[in-house]
């Protein structure tokens, strides 16, 4: 018999090896999807490059010989698998460069840029969650709500150029030149995208708390405001916060996508754009199967930080 002392952690170690099964189960459909659609919608790379006068016809079918694109594509498809498991990520077709080479020099750009818009769409939807919640009845926590509702309406590529348009009248209007492809514009836009589902689950979760038993008893016995109250009623509601964080997390990736794009910004999501355009199937590939990993892996940290802070969540995983 299991001692009851281990019982927890197995419960917990269960929990993990579930999502990180379902993760990779998830990642493999990702990559599978990219490598037929890519190869079905997106052309023969080496007659694109031939079309663009970047090779000759021997050179392109020297290039369709060294990629296999002459063989079948199920053999096609158990090769990639094959150097997939090697972690070889072959070499991009226009720069001859090798894949992990170029996603590393764009990778920095991006980080920063997820980072800083994390922390911007962290500080707006705690601020408005908890003010939405805690003041349910006054002019402010309705006000809140509302942002957080417009927030979530607006596009992410809406907003971007709304704000690039923005910052061209306000450096014309000025005469000081504000550039719109530094750091900040393109956070800004990516942190109110992700501002909105923050704001409302907080609020939810919150407002939930507030009217629990526990806070009602709690005021009965004298502890009507302050610190002391907000934290009793905010930690069970963090819960489900964690796990909207990493799954708004894993989905910056795309909103990067979007944001580099307008913003003309260097980084992954420009990359992969880049990639998909050129058919340059290595490195779309490569992106895919690292926007997946971060996918996984965030979820599987989510769950773990929800865990611990309701350990009811063991027995229902």
């Amino acid at each position: 018999m299991v001692p009851l002392l281990n019982r927890p952690r197995i419960q917990l170690l269960t929990v993990i090896g579930r999502r990180l099964i379902e993760g990779l189960l998830t990642a493999w459909a990702a990559v599978t999807i990219t490598f037929f659609a890519l190869r079905i919608a997106g052309g023969d790379p080496a007659e694109n490059l031939l079309a663009q006068g970047l090779a000759t016809v021997e050179q392109a079918q020297a290039l369709r010989q060294r990629l296999g694109l002459d063989r079948p594509l199920g053999v096609q498809y158990l090769d990639f698998l094959g150097d997939l498991v090697h972690g070889d990520f072959g070499l991009s077709l226009y720069t001859s460069r090798p894949v992990a080479r170029v996603i590393s020099e764009q990778l920095p750009y991006t980080l920063t840029l997820a980072l800083v818009g994390l922390s911007i769409a962290l500080l707006l939807g705690f601020s408005l969650g908890i003010i939405a919640a805690w003041h349910e009845n006054r002019f402010d926590g309705r006000a809140a709500a509302v942002l957080s509702d417009i927030s979530t309406a607006l596009p992410v590529a809406f907003m971007g150029v709304l704000l690039l348009y923005a910052t061209l009248l306000l450096s014309s209007a000025s005469g000081l030149p504000i550039s719109g492809t530094n750091l900040l514009l393109p956070a800004l836009v990516l942190g109110i995208a992700t501002t909105g589902p923050i704001g409302r689950i907080v609020q939810a979760g919150l407002r939930e708390s507030l009217r629990s038993e526990y806070i009602l008893a709690a005021r009965a016995r004298g502890l009507r405001s302050g610190l002391r109250l907000f934290w009793h009623a905010f930690r069970p509601a963090l819960s489900p916060v964690i796990s909207l964080i990493a799954l708004e997390a894993a989905y910056l990736f795309s909103g990067t996508v979007v944001t580099e794009t307008v913003f003309s910004r260097p980084g992954l999501g420009r990359l992969l754009v880049k990639s998909i355009l050129e058919s340059d199937f290595p490195v779309a590939q490569a992106l895919v199967v690292l926007a997946a990993l971060f996918y996984t892996v965030s979820h599987v940290l989510a769950d773990v930080g929800a865990i611990m802070l309701d350990p009811r969540r063991r027995r229902t995983g």
